[in-house]
């Protein structure tokens, strides 16, 4: 299951965050406007896996520098952020209820 949470992950932080330049938006709005079907039937188990990720990504962006310097964590934005904690809290869900 946490490999398809992977996938999942990763294909709804790039609906969400990836520049219009790179993705059609009408694409776009049409695959955000299909999610709420999928979201809204996951069981109990798949949203923790989703969530399990969310905080693995978490505390890889959001990590402190490494001893060379580098951290992602200035490329965070605030609501990628935000993003990142209402999966982790199960907030991002309740709108799908």
């Amino acid at each position: 299951m946490k490999t398809l949470a992977n996938l999942a992950f990763d294909y709804i932080w790039h609906l969400m965050f990836t520049d219009d330049d790179y993705l059609d938006p009408d694409f776009a709005i049409r695959l955000q406007e299909s999610m709420p079907d999928y979201f809204a039937i996951m069981s109990d188990a798949e949203k923790a896996a989703l969530a399990q990720v969310a905080e693995e990504t978490q505390a890889r962006l959001l990590a402190p520098p490494d001893e060379h310097g580098y951290s992602p964590r200035s490329l965070v934005t605030a609501d990628q952020k935000q993003f990142l904690q209402d999966l982790i809290s199960g907030e991002f869900f309740t709108q799908f209820d």
